[in-house]
């Protein structure tokens, strides 16, 4: 186990040598009398930042999107709202299209067990579908009475 009277005089050396270079910043930037320096000194800085470019120029950085893909063309002529007369899925935009797209999956055949746990997990969808048309039709109508009332 090595004690300090058994290490090297490269040890000694390097110390010296820190302490030398730390003395040599503290004349160098005068660190000694920076307690001097009034506290209402204000230092003016001319280079700008890019932070300063970028309110000049008008510049909004923006971090970079998750997804990048344009809006339907008719977008803009769409005023839909989600508590107005429509459904979730605007496919099926009635309840008997509904029926028929359950009855259209249940024909359909499965020739292996993965499509068959596809088809479970298509009903299901199909099934949440309705009754969250269900809920907004509940939603909607409240708010009917309400600004009947």
């Amino acid at each position: 186990m090595p004690t300090i009277d058994k290490l090297d005089i490269g040890i000694y050396i390097q110390y010296a040598r820190r302490t030398q270079l730390i003395e040599e910043i503290n004349k160098q930037y005068r660190l000694q009398e920076a307690d001097t320096i009034p506290a209402q000194l204000q230092l003016v800085d001319i280079y700008p930042k890019l932070a300063e470019i970028d309110i000049l120029l008008g510049v909004i950085p923006v971090t970079t999107p998750w997804a990048y893909f344009f809006p339907p063309k008719s977008f803009s002529t769409q005023r839909r709202s989600p508590f107005s007369f429509s459904r979730v899925v605007p496919i099926l935009s009635d309840e008997g299209k509904e029926e028929t797209e359950e009855e259209k999956l249940g024909r359909q055949k499965c020739d292996s067990k993965e499509e068959e746990q596809e088809k479970e997990v298509i009903g299901g969808c199909l099934k949440q579908i309705k009754k969250i048309n269900s809920w907004l039709g509940f939603v909607i109508g409240r708010m009917g009475q309400f600004l009947q009332g």
